[in-house]
C-alpha cells in the first residue's frame, strides 16, 4: 500500500477572497498547491499530422497505448513547494548548498540541481540557513530547475512519504528511473513523454486541448488564450499556477507558462507503434513539453517538443510536474 496515496493531495490552502459584513477583503492565500489526479490508462495518437499548423518534423504521428494507470500532479511545482521540500532535504542531508547553487547529495552525486544566481531568473535564494522566495512569487512555477533538480524533488518526496526512490543517482550522465522501467516505479517520478502528452490532450485530437490552432505566433489564439500563458497573453513573465482553465482531466498550465521536464531522453524520430514507451537509450538531451510564457502559440501545442541538456535550466522557462504510478 502507498499509505493512502490514491488521490493524495498536498494540503490545499485556497483561502478565497471573501468579504465580511463591512466588505473588507480577507488576506489572500500565501500558498496555493495542487493535487494528484488519477489518470486512467488508454490509447491515443501521439504527435501531430503534417497538416497541423505549426507542425514540426520531430512530431511524427503514431499510435501509443499506456497500460498503467497513474496519478499526475494537477499544477506545475511552485517556488513555495520546491523551496519547502528542498529545505527539508537540506536539513536531512539529501542535498547541499554552495553559494548560489543547490547540489545533490544522494548516492555520492554532487550534480547541480537549481541555479539560484541573482544574475539569473530563479525566484528562490538562500540566506545561509533557509531558502527565501521573492515576494509575490510563491505560487509561480519554479524555474531555473535542471532535469536533475526535478528528479531529485521526486525522490525527496518519496523519501518523505516512506516510499522507495525512483531514481538511482550514481551515474552522473544517466539517472535511471526504476532501472529503466519507469512505469513500475513505486515512488514519485517525472512523467514519461507519452504520459505527459496523453494527459495534456485529455482525450482530444486537436492541436490544443481547447481546440484547433489558428495562430502560430503571438496573436490571439482562442483555443489557447483561456488555457495557457504564451507570448500573446503572458505579459512578460510566468504566472501563478492554476489561474487558467484546466483541461478535461483537471490539469492546469499544460499549455504554456513554463516548459515541463519529462523522464525520457530525446529522439527526433518516434517508433511506428508503441506500448508503454520509455524513450530512446541515454543520449545528450532530455525532453521538455508544453511551451512557456514567452513562446509562440505553435510551441504550446500538445505535440510540441523541446530538447535541452538535462544540465540546463535557463531563461526562466524550465519547470516540471510529477507523477506516481497507480497500484
Amino acid at each position: 500500500m502507498r499509505r493512502g496515496l490514491l488521490f493524495f493531495s498536498l494540503m490545499v490552502f485556497f483561502v478565497l477572497g471573501c468579504s465580511d459584513e463591512d466588505d473588507n477583503p480577507v488576506t489572500p492565500p500565501s500558498v496555493i498547491t495542487g493535487e494528484l489526479v488519477f489518470v486512467q490508462a488508454g490509447s491515443f495518437i501521439m504527435g501531430s499530422s503534417e497538416e497541423e499548423l505549426g507542425h514540426n518534423g520531430d512530431e511524427g504521428q503514431h499510435p501509443v497505448t499506456l497500460t498503467n494507470d497513474f496519478h499526475m500532479f494537477s499544477t506545475e511545482v511552485t517556488n513555495q513547494q520546491y523551496a519547502d521540500l528542498a529545505q527539508w532535504a537540506l536539513d536531512n542531508g539529501y542535498c547541499a548548498v554552495n553559494g548560489t547553487r543547490l547540489y545533490d547529495n544522494l548516492d555520492g552525486s554532487t550534480l547541480e540541481l537549481l541555479d539560484m544566481d541573482e544574475d539569473e531568473d530563479c525566484e528562490i535564494s538562500f540566506d545561509g540557513t533557509n531558502f527565501v522566495i521573492d515576494a509575490g512569487k510563491e505560487n509561480h512555477p519554479v524555474i531555473e530547475i535542471l532535469w536533475f533538480g526535478a528528479a531529485s524533488y521526486c525522490d525527496w518526496l518519496s523519501i518523505k512519504e516512506g516510499l522507495p526512490r525512483a531514481y538511482n543517482h550514481e551515474d552522473p550522465t544517466n539517472w535511471k528511473c526504476n532501472d529503466g522501467a519507469p512505469y513500475g516505479a513505486e515512488g514519485y517520478r517525472l512523467p514519461t513523454e507519452a504520459e505527459w502528452e496523453y494527459t495534456c490532450r485529455a482525450g482530444t485530437t486537436t492541436a490544443y486541448a481547447g481546440g484547433e490552432i489558428t495562430e502560430i505566433g503571438c496573436g490571439h489564439e482562442p483555443s489557447l488564450a483561456d488555457m495557457g500563458w504564451y507570448c500573446g497573453n503572458g505579459g512578460g513573465w510566468t504566472h501563478q499556477v492554476a489561474e487558467q482553465t484546466p483541461n478535461a482531466f483537471g490539469m492546469y498550465d499544460m499549455h504554456g507558462n513554463v516548459w515541463e521536464w519529462c523522464n525520457d531522453w530525446y529522439n527526433n524520430v518516434y517508433a511506428d507503434e508503441e506500448i508503454d514507451p520509455i524513450g530512446p537509450p541515454p543520449g545528450w538531451y532530455k525532453v521538455l513539453r508544453g511551451g512557456g510564457w514567452s513562446d509562440l502559440s505553435r510551441r504550446c501545442r500538445s505535440a510540441s517538443r523541446l530538447n535541452p541538456s538535462p544540465h540546463l535550466g535557463v531563461n526562466g522557462r524550465h519547470g516540471f510536474r510529477y507523477v506516481i504510478s497507480a497500484e
